[in-house]
């Protein structure tokens, strides 16, 4: 599903397998943003006062840590999706994705395409460092 990151910044998208997925790709950048899906149904909420982790085992009935654990590999890829604009952008993003079959020059896009942010907060290439990381792979960019 998509969902829009809610941040006082720029635009973001990203995809994510269910809401918890989506809850560990916020808890991963910052309770101090929240998460809406492209339909308006899911949501995860800004924490700006606390209650996060109670929040997430009243919704999942497990810890942050523990759905991290189970759920690494789904977190990783979500965090690979974050993009830089709305629900339309990801559209033309996708499309655009989906045309590149060379993985340096698919790499060289989505870093190109990442670099359109007006903000100081670059959450997109965050992101996908925090992906490769969780991947176990060496973060290049």
């Amino acid at each position: 599903m998509e969902y829009e990151l809610k941040n006082p910044s720029d635009p973001y998208t990203f995809i994510a397998d269910d809401l918890e997925v989506a809850a560990l790709v916020v808890f991963s950048i910052s309770t101090l943003y929240g998460a809406v899906g492209k339909e308006g149904d899911s949501v995860v909420p800004i924490f700006i006062f606390g209650g996060a982790t109670e929040w997430y085992k009243e919704q999942f009935g497990r810890t942050p840590d523990d759905g991290l654990e189970a759920k690494k590999e789904e977190l990783a890829t979500a965090l690979s999706s974050m993009m830089y604009g709305g629900f339309e952008d990801r559209r033309r993003y996708e499309a655009a994705l989906s045309a590149i079959t060379d993985p340096e020059k698919r790499e060289n896009f989505i870093a190109e395409w990442q670099d359109g942010h007006s903000s100081s907060s670059d959450i997109g290439t965050y992101c996908h460092k925090l992906a490769k990381s969780l991947k176990g792979q060496e973060a290049t960019t």
